[in-house]
């Protein structure tokens, strides 16, 4: 029998295909384990301090994106380049760098977590304590913390903020285990965090924990991770022809790498906001559990989301070196095997989670969320979107360019953010979620015009054998 998709898979350049396979099964075991999280979470805490978490987790994770100049993209696009000219010590001076960065700024970050921390602490405890009956067949608690127990919301906040910490170099470790094609080492780390992560939540589950043994479970499961995946890059960077590379304290690197880095920290700090403003908008605008009620359903749509990401990041190395090697041909065809790849599994990825949502939100979040189908379907046509350009979304910055993607995520963040300011106050949890599909719309139809007009200039590179 004929399968044309096994056909189309077998005509892949086999790196390229294998580095985004194993990212893909490093991503989605941590969502599925993570999704075991999510169920045992839901089962520890009572929505309003759910909704205190994925506060925690945007501002902490906010702070931190804010602060964040990224090393992986410096490390996939300007080491690979070096190493394709045979520069091994301006390569090695630029990891450091990357490394040093990465670390530096998590710190800072961390001290001005602990300076505002306390007025994160002030507004949860303020939060009305308010939901819609639609959503949650309960009484509402009156105005303050759940049964006239004044909780502490600071501890948990500067707990969670330590796994950021441990995690300050995970994207620039895993961008050396992509360039040395060792990204199995990287799924032993992720899964060995995840697990860990899982036993912590089901202690606390079984011991009556609450929030803060929930942030502990998330510093266990980072800081595995992290140092896991650390130990893998340090095994992995003799492969790259970078032995030795820590044994020096340089980290003077060329002004271009600098300047792409800074280009990329805008787009990241979009970047951040885009993943966390939403949170801390629907704080504001309105409850705490309608928060906890979207951001469940957001996580479950974005299962699927990110492991079709990981298709545009492992093939990102193989754009970029045959950027550096001027073979235009190469990447059009690559692009374009790739886009096929990623609407195929984004149509069948959404077309099951459509399909058996009901069940979906049964399992995993239990039957007091099953009116979470509205806001979930709404979202769906938002992550195919996203579907479409999961495969050139890195493109441009695999040629030097970061604008492109800072253009298009911040031109669908304005957007996303004038919808949730107009509909969020009057339909909740529903209003957040047509705000994210609206997001993921604009955002894929900037990229796909950045994608074209990169394409065209790309057309004007010779054709390699």
């Amino acid at each position: 029998m004929y399968f044309p998709v096994a056909h189309l898979i077998s005509a892949f350049d086999r790196r390229a295909a294998r580095q985004s396979l194993w990212l893909s099964t490093i991503l989605a075991t941590q969502l599925l384990i993570a999704l075991m999280q999510l169920t045992i979470t839901v089962r520890i805490l009572d929505p309003i301090s759910l909704g205190a978490l994925f506060t925690i987790i945007a501002f902490t994770s906010l702070i931190f994106g804010l602060l964040t100049l990224p090393g992986e993209e410096v490390i996939v696009t300007h080491v690979t380049s070096s190493l394709v000219k045979g520069e091994h010590e301006d390569a090695a001076r630029i990891l450091r760098y990357s490394l040093v960065v990465a670390l530096g700024m998590r710190l800072v970050g961390y001290g001005m977590i602990v300076l505002v921390a306390p007025v994160i602490g002030t507004l949860l405890a303020g939060r009305p304590a308010e939901w819609s009956p639609a959503f949650f067949d309960v009484t509402p608690i009156p105005d303050g913390d759940p049964v006239g127990v004044k909780v502490d919301y600071v501890t948990p906040t500067l707990v969670y903020a330590l796994s950021g910490i441990l995690s300050s170099m995970t994207g620039e470790c895993l961008a050396v285990l992509r360039l040395t094609d060792r990204l199995h080492l990287g799924f032993a780390a992720a899964v060995s965090g995840a697990l860990v992560r899982v036993g912590v939540l089901t202690t606390a589950l079984a011991t009556g924990g609450g929030l803060l043994m929930v942030a502990l479970a998330a510093v266990a499961g980072n800081g595995v991770i992290g140092v896991g995946l650390f130990l893998a890059m340090l095994r992995s960077v003799r492969r790259a022809g970078l032995s030795g590379c820590l044994r020096s304290l340089s980290v003077t690197v060329p002004y271009d790498v600098i300047r792409f880095q800074f280009s990329n920290f805008w787009r990241s700090a979009v970047d951040a906001l885009n993943r966390h403003l939403d949170v801390l908008l629907i704080v504001g605008l309105t409850s705490v559990v309608e928060l906890a009620f979207y951001r469940t359903v957001h996580y479950i749509i974005d299962t699927t989301r990110l492991i079709l990401e990981t298709i545009g990041q492992g093939i990102q190395n193989e754009y970029s070196r045959l950027w550096a090697s001027s073979n235009g041909a190469a990447i059009r065809k690559l692009a374009c095997r790739f886009t096929t790849l990623a609407v195929v599994l984004g149509a069948l990825g959404y077309g099951v989670l459509a399909t058996f949502h009901k069940s979906v939100l049964r399992v995993v979040l239990g039957p007091e969320f099953a009116a979470a189908a509205g806001p979930l379907l709404i979202m769906i046509p938002g992550g195919f979107a996203f579907a479409c350009v999961a495969a050139v979304y890195t493109l441009p910055a695999a040629t030097g360019r970061a604008v492109p993607h800072l253009v298009s995520i911040s031109a669908a963040l304005v957007v996303q953010v004038v919808v949730m300011v107009v509909l969020v106050p009057t339909y909740g949890a529903y209003g957040a979620a047509w705000a994210n599909t609206i997001y993921f719309l604009v955002f894929a139809a900037v990229m796909l015009a950045f994608t074209f007009a990169t394409l065209k200039r790309i057309s004007r590179l010779p054709a390699v054998d």
